[in-house]
């Protein structure tokens, strides 16, 4: 779950569990904000009305990511 916490954090480091805002840009035809992170392997592309709520799905995506790769190693060790 996303906290003000974790804005206060990403504020402080300008990073989000090792992801970075690699682009910000607005679109003015759609009013939204569009935001790319990146952690060096995996790029996540968000967008949203406000800067906040493209950053709050960007965390959103950020944790699905370490969820799911979390579980793709646990899979694998009880492959093994």
């Amino acid at each position: 779950m996303i906290t003000d916490k974790n804005f206060r954090k990403y504020y402080q480091t300008d990073r989000y569990r090792g992801f970075h805002k690699v682009n910000e840009r607005f679109d003015n035809t759609s009013r939204t904000t569009l935001l790319v992170f990146s952690n060096g392997k995996k790029q996540i592309y968000t967008s949203g009305i406000y800067t906040e709520g493209a950053m709050f799905k960007a965390f959103n995506a950020i944790d699905q990511y370490y969820a799911q790769k979390r579980l793709r190693g646990n899979l694998l060790a009880e492959a093994s």
